[in-house]
């Protein structure tokens, strides 16, 4: 089992002017809305967390109107206010999601965290990856990019962090971990994403049972 946090505190400029990042809507839900349900339907996560930040207080709203637990960081960017609450929280696998990877499944979940107990539980920080090449032939801008063995790889916008194995309250270097899964590679930064997103959406798009009034 494990816990889930979502990283919901981004300005998300480079989406341009509208509504706050996790609530940019695709097709008729928020983008944060996705993530929630895949952790909601998802058998091994035992609690969901949100991290929000000054910079989107209509998120942090949106969330407690809804039941969710939320922790509001001071903006001090994705590791900053991650860390901070983080080391606030009891030892335990958290599974770290950015509120706009919003293909991302319950059976995305629970496989990263069997694969964790399996394989993984040596490894105190693993950083999610898919090619960068999967992403674009997806439509996406693929705009954050970088290397692993020669391989052009980009985030996922996932993380396995097991904070039991950490005692210095700092992250270690991380095992990076290729996946090669179309729908972790939908990860949106540009309105190009979004309107790609949208294209993949009406394609086909897996839901859980459980839902989320908008």
């Amino acid at each position: 089992m494990a816990r889930l946090i979502v990283m919901a505190g981004g300005r998300g400029v480079r989406l341009g002017h509208g509504a706050e990042k996790p609530l940019r809507r695709l097709g008729n839900k928020p983008l944060i809305q996705y993530v929630l349900e895949a952790a909601l339907n998802a058998r091994t996560i035992s609690e969901v967390i949100c991290i929000t930040s000054q910079n989107t207080p209509n998120t942090t709203k949106y969330l407690q109107s809804r039941g969710f637990s939320v922790v509001v960081g001071k903006g001090e960017g994705y590791y900053g206010d991650l860390l901070t609450a983080l080391w606030e929280m009891p030892n335990d696998l958290y599974v770290v999601c950015s509120a706009d990877i919003p293909f991302i499944s319950s059976s995305d979940i629970d496989g990263l965290v069997k694969e964790h107990d399996e394989r993984l539980h040596t490894y105190p920080y693993v950083f999610v990856v898919v090619p960068a090449e999967l992403a674009r032939k997806l439509g996406l801008a693929a705009s954050s990019r970088f290397n692993v063995d020669g391989k052009e790889v980009c985030p996922a916008g996932i993380r396995l962090i097991d904070t039991r194995q950490i005692h210095d309250r700092r992250l270690p270097s991380p095992y990076v971990l290729l996946i090669n899964e179309p729908r972790l590679a939908v990860n949106i930064n540009t309105p190009e994403d979004l309107s790609a997103a949208e294209v993949l959406l009406k394609s086909g798009l897996s839901e859980g049972s459980v839902k989320i009034d908008n």
